[in-house]
């Protein structure tokens, strides 16, 4: 299987043996990086989309309040709320939308908590107006006393810039295994070529050009590339699996992380071990004919 024909005996060379399972581990690495990559970009963008114009309002459970008192005064600081210039819109959380919410982080104990849950309610804001909130926070106060208003400007911008973080760490691996994997290759072709360089040398007496010797390198190339990022691709599709099995039982962070995965992001990752054995190929040409026209025969 991928075999082809070739003057030279590369396949003897003892410096190419571990070549395949050297771009197996750097594609390996390259998915991994590029699978946070996509995950976290992923994660950012949709947390910026639902977090942007928004805030939480929390009103906590009064001590001894019974059920009449507690709904007239959660009804009486939405009120507060929607009044307020700048908020177009206010929606109060039902119990089973904020259990949904703990779920993440809490994972099955919220139904075990033995704490009656606080009134969320999720404000809408207008893209032009901002709303006074020390103002609304005193009036709050009033109605419903321990309000509190969570606003996510100031959160969102930290958490956002800690994932680009992330984001740009993975990209930057990402790039660096591509070019490592290139320079590992070359320096693995000018080796053959100066263990080779007798039998060259007789391959271009009887007329051979520079281009059929490094035709014969860069199908070496392809084989070993394409077992390479077979066994990198095996490899990084086991991690992953285990990595999503793991984490939808795990942290909550990681959970959430892992659940904006989709479908296309595939197709990318897919493009990573083809772009390895690419990356080979022509890496390897350049390097033999680089090499060959420094040659004296």
């Amino acid at each position: 299987m991928l075999r082809f024909r070739t003057d030279l005996p590369l396949d003897r060379d003892q410096t190419a043996r571990f070549l395949p399972w050297i771009i197996g581990f750097m594609v390996y690495l390259a998915i991994i990086a590029a699978t946070i990559a996509l995950l976290v970009h992923h994660a950012t963008q949709r947390w910026q989309r639902d977090l942007s114009g928004q805030l939480t309002i929390e009103l906590p459970v009064l001590e001894n309040e019974d059920a009449d008192s507690r709904r007239q005064r959660v009804d009486a600081a939405v009120e507060e709320i929607a009044d307020t210039n700048g908020i177009i819109g206010t929606r109060l959380l039902d119990e089973a939308e904020m259990r949904r919410l703990l779920q993440p982080w809490l994972g099955d104990q919220v139904d075990q908590l033995g704490i009656p849950l606080p009134d969320l309610v999720a404000v809408s804001l207008a893209p032009d107006i901002s709303p006074n909130l020390s103002e609304l926070a005193e009036r709050l106060q009033a109605v419903s006393p321990g309000a509190v208003i969570e606003d996510h400007v100031a959160f969102n911008a930290g958490a956002i810039g800690f994932l680009r973080t992330i984001e740009v760490v993975a990209i930057s691996l990402l790039v660096l295994v591509l070019a490592a994997t290139a320079g590992v290759v070359a320096f693995t072709a000018r080796a053959g070529l100066s263990i080779h360089r007798r039998i060259v040398e007789v391959v271009h007496l009887v007329g051979a050009h520079d281009s059929y010797v490094a035709r014969q390198f860069q199908a070496q190339a392809f084989r070993y590339g394409f077992y390479g990022a077979f066994i990198g691709s095996l490899l990084a599709t086991a991690t992953l699996l285990m990595a999503a099995i793991f984490a939808t039982r795990g942290a909550a962070p990681m959970t959430a992380v892992v659940r904006t995965f989709e479908p296309w992001m595939i197709w990318p990752l897919v493009l990573i071990p083809l772009a390895a054995i690419l990356i080979a190929m022509v890496t390897v040409r350049i390097a033999v004919l680089t090499a060959l026209r420094r040659m004296a025969y």
